[in-house]
């Protein structure tokens, strides 16, 4: 795809039919892990300001390509849309969100490649003009454009491949995040603001963050794991089981992703609330807290943006209905499951959550 780049301030027009169109069709069944980013999406992000590893400074020259999404900055902010003249909301703010698949301390390293693979991938959207927050969530195994490299670092350009391997291919560190946001700025034709990825191990601190978070339990999912996990049961969270209520399902039955979607989202919902609460008194503890994690979490948000953000979600409304989710076609890989998005349906989605007709 050596004419990537220069196709992308156009491809709302006459390339609808080759990248945005591919691109397009690989979002939809965002059934599978999607909302596992929202839910902790709204946590981290929220929480905002993280520190990102940024060990090894030195392999940013590695990355300049990375940046390619600079190409769009002009490009994105009109669009024709079935015959309407459309242009970008400015007044809203992207924070990608992403969990990983891994445990260990998350830091750069010297090779590149073989590194862990976003399991859930959300854009959380801050919309100051209509005072709202939405959660996009993206499915994982979306077949989309993503950016590759030589174990040494060396850029191969772009392939289409799992967009959950776009952190993989990367140093594990900022090269790794910069891809992944690439990816997704690249599928949904707008650009990402911030980002913040963390992994499994940070689940009970983004839950202790605000003092555990008590939520109506959906589903009958988990009742036989724990018994205090039943149907319409109102339970607190702790160490002891939020791991699981986030990110358990039973693999042998068909469609439990559904159930866990609806207990991230019930999460997810509730933990807004608590956060703004503890977020209008303690900003500065907040911040100072989530410094600790920092084995944890990787992000490109400043003590400053975090509380430029923190001001921010105080000010907007969130619920259960601001979730999104692409629809597209599932069908059997050969490693994995892929997921081709919906092209018309995504450009709809695209239109409603970021442009304003003109």
């Amino acid at each position: 795809m050596s004419s990537h780049s220069s196709e992308k301030g156009h491809h709302h027009h006459h390339h609808r039919h080759s990248i945005w169109y591919r691109m397009h069709r690989w979002i939809r069944h965002n059934k599978k892990f999607a909302v596992a980013a929202a839910l902790l999406c709204v946590a981290v992000l929220s929480a905002g300001g993280f520190f990102l590893l940024y060990s090894h400074k030195e392999q940013s020259r590695f990355h300049v390509t990375a940046g390619n999404s600079v190409d769009m900055k002009g490009g994105y902010r009109t669009l024709t849309y079935q015959g309407k003249e459309y242009q970008y909301n400015s007044l809203i703010t992207t924070v990608l969100y992403a969990g990983l698949d891994s445990t260990d301390p998350l830091k750069a390293s010297e090779t590149y490649s073989n590194k862990a693979r976003a399991d859930s991938v959300s854009v959380v959207i801050l919309d100051k003009k209509k005072k709202k927050m939405s959660i996009l969530a993206l499915n994982r195994d979306t077949m989309t454009e993503i950016r590759r490299y030589t174990r040494t670092g060396e850029d191969m350009g772009t392939y289409v491949s799992h967009l959950g391997y776009a952190y993989s291919y990367g140093d594990g560190g900022e090269v790794s995040c910069e891809d992944l946001k690439e990816a997704v700025e690249n599928l949904l034709g707008i650009p990402i603001d911030e980002y913040a990825v963390t992994n499994q191990s940070s689940i009970t601190s983004i839950n202790d963050l605000v003092g555990g978070v008590t939520v109506t339990v959906p589903n009958d999912d988990l009742a036989s794991m724990y018994p205090e996990l039943k149907t319409g049961a109102v339970v607190t969270l702790d160490d002891s089981n939020v791991k699981d209520f986030l990110q358990h399902r039973d693999t042998a039955v068909d469609f439990s992703n559904e159930g866990r979607i609806e207990r991230q989202q019930a999460y997810v919902t509730a933990y807004v609330d608590l956060l703004k609460k503890r977020l209008n008194s303690e900003s500065d503890q907040v911040w100072q807290e989530i410094s600790q994690m920092d084995d944890y979490l990787q992000t490109s948000i400043t003590k400053n943006k975090y509380l430029s953000l923190a001001n921010l979600l105080e000010k907007v409304s969130f619920s259960d209905a601001d979730y999104y989710r692409p629809t597209g076609e599932d069908s059997l890989g050969e490693l994995h499951d892929e997921f081709y998005v919906d092209e018309d349906a995504l450009q709809q989605l695209v239109v409603d959550l970021f442009y304003e007709e003109i």
